[in-house]
C-alpha cells in the first residue's frame, strides 16, 4: 500500500471521527448538556412535563418568579410565585438544593411517593 492509500485511510478515519463528534455534540445539546443561555434576565428554575409538548415551567424573569403553562401553540402565565418561597423550598427539599440525594434519601423519597395514597410499606 502506497502513501496515497495511507492518506485515504487517514482521511476516512478523520471523517468518521468528526461525524461521531458532531452526532455526540447534537445529542448532548438535545438532552441539555452544554446548553448555554444568552439571556441575562431569564432563568428556567424547574419544568414538569404533562404530556407530549406540554408542561408547566417555573421561570425567573428579572425580579419576578412565575409559573407558566407551555404547549405547542402558546405559553400562558398561570400565577406569580414568591421568589423567597421558591428558594426556600429548593434548599429544604432533598435533591433540589446543592447536595445530591444519597441512595437512602432517594429510596425514602420513592417510598413516600409510591405509597402516598394509603398503601402499606413494603
Amino acid at each position: 500500500m502506497g502513501s496515497a492509500g495511507l492518506f485515504l485511510n487517514f482521511l476516512w478515519a478523520m471523517l468518521v471521527v468528526l461525524g461521531l463528534a458532531y452526532v455526540a455534540a447534537r445529542m448532548l445539546k438535545k438532552i441539555g448538556i452544554g446548553k448555554t443561555s444568552p439571556s441575562h434576565y431569564l432563568e428556567q428554575i424547574d419544568y414538569l412535563a404533562l404530556g407530549p409538548k406540554r408542561g408547566i415551567a417555573i421561570v425567573q424573569v428579572v425580579d419576578k418568579t412565575v409559573a407558566v403553562g407551555v404547549t405547542d401553540n402558546q405559553i400562558t402565565v398561570l400565577l406569580e410565585l414568591d421568589p423567597k418561597a421558591v428558594t426556600e423550598r429548593a434548599t429544604n427539599t432533598p435533591g433540589l438544593g446543592r447536595d445530591p440525594l444519597t441512595l437512602s434519601q432517594f429510596a425514602e423519597e420513592m417510598r413516600k411517593r409510591l405509597f402516598r395514597n394509603g398503601g402499606g410499606r413494603p
